[in-house]
């Protein structure tokens, strides 16, 4: 029964969120018959502001008439659509698309050959590639609105993509300066089996994963982080997820590594 509950919940939320974000980009996209600030700020209300969006704010929307995509030669192909949209970025753009795509296919190469060096190189390329996708949705929004073309799909993968990054940065920015941090720092330096693996560590490189969250109750603060490393050591260079836990009144301890 609780797991019955639970599940209906999980659903609930869920729908509500995805509803939040779909109102959020109708009105932010089409014409509407009153207060699009309000309305969004209504949308995001947890489970009510989802409802009254369907059940009101929905009917205040007032649908554009897109133009179907003609590109240059004529042809309607979504991809040439994108493919010129990509041409008519200005050189310094491009360069940074071929740095971002070269840095992530050499992340995956030095692995693949066991090489040690720049492992560094595959995250950086990740994000230096969302972020180039982020500015060509960024230009395909404002070519569909002068054209009158759908850009509703545009407008989410934008935001999303924008969300995505955003969450990078602060784990990028929260968890080293974290006491969970400085256990799986201590942790690693006295783990005798990875020494044997990889020799002396030399070096720790956060990753732009995981996430880290703390609590307070009566009896204390608690909390729990997942820390994602590229580890480096004399002899190799290897990745792990730890798993950090901190119960009231004690300290940050890691309780697993993979």
């Amino acid at each position: 029964m609780e797991l019955v509950l639970v599940l209906i919940l999980f659903i609930v939320i869920f729908a509500s969120i995805i509803t939040s974000f779909v109102a959020i980009i109708q009105i932010i996209s089409n014409d509407f018959n009153g207060s699009k600030g309000l309305w969004i700020l209504i949308s995001l209300i947890g489970v009510v502001g989802p409802i009254l969006y369907l059940t009101k704010g929905r009917k205040l929307i007032i649908k554009k008439n897109h133009n179907p995509i003609v590109n240059k030669d004529g042809s309607n192909s979504v991809l040439k659509h994108y493919t010129d949209l990509i041409t008519e970025l200005d050189t310094k753009f491009k360069v940074f698309i071929g740095v971002a795509v070269s840095l992530l296919i050499f992340g995956y190469l030095v692995r693949m050959a066991d090489l040690y060096f720049f492992w560094e190189s595959r995250p950086l390329g990740f994000a230096l590639v969302l972020v180039s996708i982020i500015i060509v949705l960024r230009k395909d929004i404002t070519t569909r609105k002068v054209k009158k073309l759908n850009n509703i799909l545009s407008h989410i993968g934008f935001w999303l993509l924008s969300l995505i990054v955003f969450v990078k940065v602060i784990i990028m920015v929260v968890i080293p300066n974290s006491d969970a941090y400085e256990a799986t720092k201590v942790y690693l330096k006295n783990n005798m089996d990875l020494k044997t693996e990889i020799g002396a560590i030399t070096g720790l490189t956060i990753l732009p994963s995981g996430g880290i969250q703390t609590n307070s109750g009566p009896n204390g603060t608690y909390g729990s982080a997942t820390i994602n490393l590229i580890i480096k050591g004399e002899n190799k260079f290897i990745e792990k997820t730890l798993y950090v836990n901190k119960l009231p009144d004690e300290a940050w301890v890691v309780v697993a590594d993979y």
